[in-house]
């Protein structure tokens, strides 16, 4: 049992929001940090009062195994939360249980690296600039050293942080003015599509360099028409990226212990759980996304 002292706000608890891609009734929340207040049978990696983070350890749900703490179960929007002796991490002493609340993200990324085989000095586009997509660039500034890295994005606040973050442009989405800027500096070798619909993903296989990779890490729920002869003729590798193990979980948290990432420049407000309802309204309402992250504290 863990008294939750963060929670973040993720772009999937969004989408359930709005379309109810989760169990009902269900508390959600999935970025926990928190302190042990008690411990189950056979617990032996932690021990009460130890600080930790609470992350989802990606299975294979294709197979029915339907686990993880704010999508099959009760999660961190609450005072207290039950996790699972698979999810739950210790946090090292230089890292605070704020800043451990980005963890999560970039396991996310350190998954897509692997999933996407990206090696270094690529030509990079990502596809959505909110909290993944910001955690994308950071992720790829850190560790792959790439040519450059555009965003699309729509919203002007996120295409400002983009470039204080580090990336070479940020651009609308409108395919002609994407267009401009990678016939300037070249066809992109590897897309991250942080949004995941019809739009992003007809788009992405439009840009995409031939043979080049997109690495899908938004969330769609349903079908889509998708351009299946431009997928063949560009010998494009589309790859899904859904959660992530215990490897990429213990190669975000090395990130911020070796204090390559400041969380301040993702979280830009913590809220309580009264103010949940209109938070979430927040995120959906394009004219009121001034934020790259909000966590909940409880």
């Amino acid at each position: 049992m863990v008294k939750v002292h963060y929670c973040g706000i993720c772009g999937s608890d969004i989408t359930n929001f709005k379309h109810k891609m989760y169990n009902f009734p269900l508390v959600m929340g999935h970025e926990i940090t928190g302190i042990v207040e008690e411990l189950g049978e056979d617990i032996t990696d932690v021990k009460v009062g130890d600080k930790v983070i609470c992350v989802n350890v990606s299975l294979d749900v294709s197979q029915g195994q339907l686990k993880g703490m704010g999508m099959f179960q009760d999660g961190g929007f609450a005072e207290y939360v039950k996790v699972p002796k698979i999810s739950i991490f210790p946090i090292p002493e230089n890292i605070s249980i704020k800043d451990a609340v980005m963890v999560e993200t970039f396991a996310l990324m350190m998954r897509a690296f692997k999933l996407s085989r990206i090696e270094k000095n690529e030509n990079i586009l990502i596809i959505g600039g909110g909290n993944v997509g910001l955690t994308a660039l950071k992720a790829l500034l850190l560790e792959k050293n790439p040519n450059y890295i555009v965003i699309v994005e729509p919203n002007e606040f996120l295409r400002k942080k983009a470039i204080e973050m580090g990336a070479t442009d940020a651009v609308g989405t409108s395919r002609a003015k994407v267009k401009k800027v990678i016939k300037k500096l070249g066809a992109p070798s590897f897309i991250f599509d942080c949004v995941g619909n019809e739009e992003t993903i007809s788009n992405a296989i439009n840009f995409i360099k031939k043979g080049g990779t997109i690495l899908l890490e938004g969330i769609h729920k349903g079908s889509i028409t998708f351009p299946l002869f431009m997928l063949n003729s560009k010998e494009v590798t589309l790859k899904g990226c859904l959660g992530h193990d215990r490897e990429d979980i213990l190669a975000a948290i090395d990130l911020f212990a070796k204090n390559k990432v400041d969380s301040n420049e993702f979280i830009s407000e913590m809220i309580h759980l009264e103010d949940m309802q209109k938070t979430f309204e927040r995120y959906i309402d394009p004219n009121e996304r001034n934020f790259v992250k909000i966590i909940v504290q409880p």
